[in-house]
């Protein structure tokens, strides 16, 4: 059995449990979401959170 991993949201800081939690990948790395709205914020500007604007 794995133990859950524990993180906080890229786009809001809310802690989460990523076994449950929503997701979407961006330069070959899984990111995980507190809610579909803050996954949904991430995907339209990933830059944004990630400090990687594309350009």
């Amino acid at each position: 059995m794995t133990t859950p991993t524990t993180e906080e949201c890229p786009v809001c800081g809310m802690p989460l449990d990523q076994t449950t939690a929503p997701s979407a990948v961006h330069d070959a790395q899984t990111y995980h979401f507190c809610s579909q709205e803050c996954r949904d914020a991430f995907v339209a500007d990933p830059g944004r959170y990630v400090g990687n604007t594309g350009s």
